[in-house]
């Protein structure tokens, strides 16, 4: 199955707060050393919306000096619409080092399928490893997220004598690091306030609402040279999510850990730059069989252990399989043409679009009902996948087409998958 995904607008705000947080350094003057908006309007078409318009906006500095303000929207033929709203990198404080970001999405797609329990054809669990591709409800998803983010920079590492973050970089390159430099390692605190609600309509009289709510803590220790579309370094990421329950929901707990490696392996005689990245990522959620039976302390559907959608097995749909715990591993191959076309294409030469970047892409990942890391490493669900990645005005636009042994999915959103 075919099935065009470019519904995910919302995601370019996903970038903004990378870039808020790097200050660039030219090597030599260029566009990306001045505060730079843009707008965009498009047209797409995907399954769960139909032939679709809308548009995009960044400001930068505008609200503050370094600040980043993003706003997407797109509205379709068949009612359904995505809006999402952030703004980054608003700073307080006299040591410079708190930064506080918001982020809303709104959403609703008119006719899509969701993995949750409920179709009656089925008795087993929607979602799970091995779970059948038709095991799904089909018919309305309402979407909507909000996210309070505050961030303090440590003063340790590269952080220690100035929270700004500097690359050397050349029309979005960065320069090559001198033999035996590293990256600077730059370590930050965030807390982040959340609310997170899905309901969903069937076409045979299904309905489910579900929310989570609580608080999240991350420690993030970052030594990638370029945060947008990293050549060298690492990033290590530890989160904590927890929902501390109400009338309509069960308390839980949930972690999950993610560690990124780049490796720059030079330029060529047809290549600007080729990298090759590496990532794991593993989560669980501790209190899943706590509590009474049927009155276990485990997340909603779409708040579990997550693998499918933008960035892990992007060969499936968001959240196609869920459960308690779940591992994943991708390795990507990346690289940036010195053949560069773009300046010379009518409408696009108008934008800043110094370079463009081909990437092929393996994953492996699987979901469990229990964090057993023999279990999740039998019989693990895979992606394969070649991508184009352009930077224009200063965003990594990523344009994703994978293969799984369901369905192929094609994606157009922002931001490195990793």
């Amino acid at each position: 199955m075919f099935r065009p995904l470019v519904a995910t607008v919302w995601a370019l705000g996903l970038c903004a707060v990378a870039l808020a947080d790097e200050a660039v350094t030219e090597t030599e003057p260029s566009a990306e050393t001045k505060s730079r908006s843009a707008a965009v309007p498009f047209v797409f078409s995907t399954s769960s919306m139909g032939l679709s318009v809308g548009g995009a906006a960044s400001l930068q500095g505008v609200l503050q000096e370094g600040s980043q303000l993003v706003g997407a929207g797109a509205y379709s033929e068949n009612d359904s619409h995505v809006a999402f709203l952030g703004v980054y990198n608003l700073h307080f404080g006299d040591s410079g080092r708190w930064f506080v970001d918001l982020q809303a999405f709104d959403a609703r797609f008119r006719e899509t399928q969701v993995y949750l329990d409920g179709n009656p054809d089925f008795d087993t669990p929607a979602g799970g490893h091995g779970s059948s591709a038709d095991n799904h409800v089909l018919g309305e998803e309402q979407q909507r997220d909000l996210y309070a983010t505050l961030r303090y920079l440590l003063p340790m590492g590269a952080g220690k004598d100035s929270p700004r973050r500097r690359s050397r970089i050349v029309a979005g390159i960065p320069v090559a690091l001198e033999k035996g430099e590293l990256p600077g390692a730059y370590t930050s605190i965030e807390l982040e306030p959340f609310y997170r609600e899905r309901e969903v309509i069937g076409q045979d009289g299904f309905q489910q609402r579900d929310k989570t709510q609580g608080l999240s803590l991350k420690l993030d220790h970052d030594a990638r040279d370029f945060i947008p579309s990293p050549s060298e370094g690492y990033r290590a990421e530890l989160q904590i999510h927890r929902d501390w329950g109400g009338a309509e929901r069960q308390s839980y707990t949930k972690w999950e850990a993610q560690y990124s490696h780049y490796l720059n392996i030079g330029a060529s005689a047809w290549s600007k730059q080729q990298v090759l990245a590496f990532t794991a990522y593993t989560s669980d959620v501790p209190t899943w069989d706590s509590g009474s039976p049927g009155s276990e302390h485990r997340p909603p559907w779409f708040a579990e252990s997550t693998l499918g959608g933008w960035n892990r097995l992007r060969g499936y749909q968001g959240a196609r399989f869920h459960d308690r715990s779940a591992v994943f591993y991708g390795a990507e191959y990346r690289a940036i043409p010195r053949w560069q076309p773009q300046g010379a294409i009518p409408f696009i030469e108008r934008y800043y679009f110094p370079w463009w970047q081909f990437a092929v892409y393996g994953e492996v990942g699987r979901v469990h009902d229990s964090y057993d890391l023999v279990e999740l490493h039998k019989e693990m669900d895979w992606t394969v996948g070649v991508g184009l990645r352009m930077w224009v005005e200063n965003v990594v636009a990523r344009v994703d087409w994978a293969f799984s042994e369901e369905e192929n999915q094609l994606r157009v959103v922002v931001n490195q998958p990793f």
